[in-house]
């Protein structure tokens, strides 16, 4: 049974939703006042949204990309969290996941930097894998950190983001992070999954009515930030459920029931299981796309409480 908090927080983000959908258009059609507006009103979440009390936020720049470091006083200066946020890389910034990232740094006693990487449909593939390799490296090679310092993750395409990052870090043989924690992963940015149906379309109350839109017009929400000409489905970069995840580190999948990336994760977890990845994976009952992103509900504190046990294992004080 969920908590009447999250019973709250689904009847508010069902109304968020459909009005945020409803400005939706076609990629090669949506104008930039439409994705300007897109991401003002999503920034808005982490601008007004709860924040841990004695919170700091500093900007700095990896490698040239505008980054927020976010720490609490709980936060361990010498445990790292490189978060990318989601959006499906066409909104969302370190703003919009402010409020977010003030509560998973508290709790998982960690310095999150969370970095404004590039976004479709102004930049397209592989700029955001690019950003994504840049700012681990920037980490290492600029603030000193070692590899085993860092953890790197996200949430829905942010995730996506941490995947590819890490499997272009292997295909480049830069030591890895010490570990991966990933919200709702968008894994498969086709949308080929057993969950991607009309009924769970219905059930998630975040994705389901821009997803709605998206199958009416035929279009692939990729197209935000792949150009059709470009899209490989065999390109573990562009699709990660492509990806070998031999020698992995250990990574750490959460993702509700009730949301239309279900299917990702699941596979995921196939793949993980396949290739003898060290993982915890992890199904919240009732639970919406990226829940997390209302600090307000238990069921997130507990979140953070779980990827705060994960961390622990693989991201040990004092490393």
């Amino acid at each position: 049974m969920i908590s009447n908090e999250a019973q709250k927080s689904i009847k508010r983000y069902k109304g968020f939703a459909s009005f945020i959908s409803s400005f939706y258009r076609t990629p090669s059609e949506i104008t930039a006042w439409r994705v300007n507006f897109f991401r003002w009103f999503i920034n808005l979440q982490g601008v007004i949204g709860p924040k841990v009390k004695g919170t700091i936020k500093e900007e700095v720049s990896l490698a040239g990309i505008r980054t927020l470091k976010v720490t609490t006083p709980n936060s361990d200066p010498e445990r790292i969290f490189l978060y990318y946020h989601g959006g499906g890389y066409a909104m969302g910034s370190p703003e919009s996941h402010y409020s977010l990232v003030s509560y998973l740094a508290d709790i998982t006693n960690t310095t999150v930097y969370i970095p404004d990487y590039r976004l479709g449909p102004e930049s397209k593939y592989p700029a955001q894998l690019e950003d994504g390799v840049k700012t681990y490296e920037s980490l290492i090679n600029d603030f000193g950190y070692s590899p085993k310092q860092i953890a790197i993750g996200g949430d829905s395409a942010g995730g996506n983001l941490a995947l590819i990052t890490m499997l272009k870090l292997k295909e480049l043989e830069i030591a890895l992070p010490s570990s991966l924690a990933l919200l709702s992963p968008w894994a498969d940015p086709s949308g080929s999954g057993d969950s991607y149906t009309e009924d769970m379309a219905d059930r998630d109350i975040l994705l389901g009515p821009i997803m709605k839109r998206v199958w009416k017009n035929n279009d692939e929400l990729y197209n935000f930030y792949i150009d059709e000409d470009d899209v490989d489905k065999q390109n573990e970069f562009m699709f990660p459920l492509s990806g070998d995840y031999k020698n992995s580190p250990p990574i750490m999948i959460q993702v509700g029931t009730e949301e239309l990336l279900l299917s990702d994760s699941q596979s995921l977890k196939e793949l993980l299981e396949r290739d003898n990845c060290v993982h915890e994976y992890y199904e919240w009952e009732g639970m919406y796309h990226v829940f997390h992103i209302d600090v307000s509900m238990p069921e997130t504190i507990e979140a953070f409480k779980q990827i705060g046990n994960f961390l622990e294992k693989h991201l040990p004080k004092n490393s």
